[in-house]
């Protein structure tokens, strides 16, 4: 039906119906029937399309229609908050991805058929709960001349409710896997892109820059799902918005899950096309606690993640042979600022735990040349961590062109914090402990993200003769809630006392090494 001959059949049924009240029930009805038959037109055309955002904002379309119907609802109300609460959750997943492809050019939104089944699949379940709710929220009785007298309600069972809610679940999933196979198989076709420039660059002058050899995944994770969500928005709208503050700093104390927020950020630009390159500083090894193998190693970082500009990073090498014994300054304006003029869209460098280089006169250094390559840059853009720096602070205090974040990972007054080491400790300890026993011990963790892991670890090992409730109650009878130092100070108890004599020598030969040492280093001890 089009929209005119809707709105014609509407007008002549309002003319039939008796009484203000039934003239009103029946327009809020047809109102909503218009919207289904113009999402359902819509979402005609969605196998046609082969724009991967096609079937993402039909999705995202209907779910709003049904969450609009879903509100004139006034019975089993407990059973629509869970599909309402499931509804807005997958709402939010789905929006996050649109965000995502829509900065992809449209030559890589191409889906096939068999990406795309899924996805259509998804929306048409989407369609008919629609449909269903629309029909069945209202119910038109007709007289015998068939006319419309009036209107009533009529319920839509517990059971439906439940069926629909398992069945969008395992639609949800389908189509996420869908989404995730589509990206992967994307990401895929980006290494063959960068193959196939790298093929025609000289691989030997970007080979023979020296690259630092920590590997931060060896170490970080990305955040757990469902976390950080507030803090990565923050994050996401600064690299995704036109500022005059290129760097972003977000300052927190140790232990407060800096890292793990820059590997979740890291990721998404890394699919977005955004990420530039990464550099994970760590006092544990001696490459990533200096700032000698910066410059070559986020050179090599850019030619891998931005491929184009690898014919010119390796001509630069080329025609400065002796570039590594230049200045940190010239290395780096050299190496990378000179060649992002040449990618005109934004280019992040994520730089982690900047106070873990051991030197203060190159960390001062280092934060110097960033100022002032953004500066030189305009398509440049800095994402920073580190923990409170005198030396950072000095730097980038008095500067307008930074963007602060500060002590937001861990303050208990920002309730999300609370909440995430919620959905951390649930789901490390969630067979192990009651669930009373769980929420005092994310209370214990006061807002430290470490505290927490490193509580869960303990009670988890099955290392240890002692139980977990035991290990519990020894976490619960620390003084200070959230201090770390008595949680290892557990850990050092807990140690099997013919190990610890091994344990001392090891804690011996760390403080006494001129270098950090590895895990593999100390094997080999």
């Amino acid at each position: 039906m089009s929209a005119s001959k809707s709105a014609k059949s509407k007008s002549r049924t309002d003319q039939d119906l008796s009484g203000s009240s039934a003239r009103g029930e029946t327009s809020k009805k047809d109102r909503l029937i218009d919207t289904a038959n113009l999402g359902l037109e819509a979402a005609a055309t969605i196998s046609e399309s082969s724009d991967i955002l096609a079937p993402l904002k039909a999705a995202c379309r209907t779910t709003k229609l049904i969450l609009e119907v879903i509100q004139t609802v006034q019975h089993n109300q407990d059973d629509w908050n869970d599909v309402i609460q499931r509804l807005e959750e997958y709402m939010t997943a789905i929006e996050n991805q649109i965000d995502s492809f829509e900065n992809y050019p449209p030559e890589e939104r191409v889906v096939d058929e068999a990406f795309s089944e899924p996805l259509i699949h998804y929306v048409r379940l989407l369609e008919d709960f629609h449909s269903m709710v629309s029909n069945m929220g209202f119910k038109r009785k007709r007289t015998g001349l068939g006319a419309l007298a009036s209107i009533s309600r009529v319920k839509v069972d517990a059971e439906t409710i439940r069926k629909f809610h398992r069945d969008i679940e395992d639609r949800h999933r389908q189509f996420m896997g869908a989404l995730g196979l589509f990206t992967a198989s994307r990401l895929q076709v980006v290494e063959r892109h960068t193959k196939a420039i790298l093929k025609n660059v000289d691989k030997s002058a970007l080979q023979d820059l020296p690259l630092a050899s920590f590997v931060a995944s060896s170490v970080h994770t990305t955040c757990l799902q469902g976390t950080r969500q507030a803090v990565l928005q923050t994050i996401s709208h600064w690299a995704e918005s036109v500022t005059d503050k290129p760097i972003f700093w977000l300052c927190d104390i140790a232990g407060s899950g800096k890292s793990t927020v820059a590997m979740s950020a890291t990721a998404r630009w890394r699919t977005e096309g955004m990420l530039g390159g990464q550099f994970f500083f760590s006092m544990t090894n001696s490459e990533a606690s200096t700032t000698d193998k910066f410059c070559s190693t986020m050179a090599r970082e850019l030619a891998q993640h931005m491929p184009a500009l690898a014919p010119h990073i390796a001509e630069a090498v080329t025609e400065n042979p002796a570039i590594m014994r230049g200045s940190f300054d010239e290395q780096f304006r050299t190496l990378v600022t000179d060649h992002l003029r040449h990618r005109p869209k934004p280019i992040i460098l994520v730089i982690d735990a900047i106070d873990e280089c051991k030197s203060a006169a190159q960390r001062r250094e280092l934060v110097e040349t960033l100022s002032t390559a953004v500066r030189q840059c305009r398509n440049l853009r800095i994402f920073m961590t580190s923990r409170p720096d005198p030396v950072i602070e000095a730097v980038l205090g008095s500067l307008s062109i930074k963007s602060k974040l500060e002590d937001r990972l861990h303050d208990i007054t920002h309730r999300d914090n609370i909440d995430d080491i919620a959905i951390y400790v649930h789901q490390s300890l969630n067979q192990v402990l009651s669930e009373d026993k769980i929420q005092r011990l994310v209370a214990k963790a006061n807002g430290l993200f470490i505290w927490a892991s490193t509580a869960c670890r303990m009670i988890n090992n099955q290392s240890t003769l002692n139980t977990p409730e035991s290990i519990y109650d020894r976490l619960m009878s620390l003084e200070e809630s959230g201090a770390i130092d008595g949680v290892y100070d557990l850990v050092f108890e807990r140690t099997d006392k013919e190990s610890y004599t091994v344990l001392c020598h090891m804690l011996a030969i760390l403080l006494v090494a001129f270098e950090p040492l590895t895990i593999g280093d100390m094997e080999d001890v």
